[in-house]
């Protein structure tokens, strides 16, 4: 399998919340946009695993949620 990782320069932040109201407002609280944050992808519905040596963990009780990916380039 061939992975692109992202340049070293590059800062992410994923907020998840039960709605964009509620993503939003921790944006702000973060002051990520005072930051330099902009968000990188659409925002939707997902469902989160996390990965370990068993193939994976259903996180959050296996509820969907939306999450919201932002990045923001770094001095480096």
């Amino acid at each position: 399998m061939n992975i692109q990782h992202p340049h070293d320069d590059t800062e992410f932040v994923t907020i998840i919340g039960a709605d964009m109201t509620e993503i939003h407002r921790a944006f702000q609280e973060q002051g990520l946009s005072e930051r330099q944050f902009s968000i990188v992808h659409r925002t939707g519905r997902h469902s989160f695993t996390m990965a370990d040596a068993d193939g994976g963990q259903r996180m959050f009780e296996g509820r969907q949620l939306i999450a919201a990916t932002y990045a923001r380039r770094t001095a480096g």
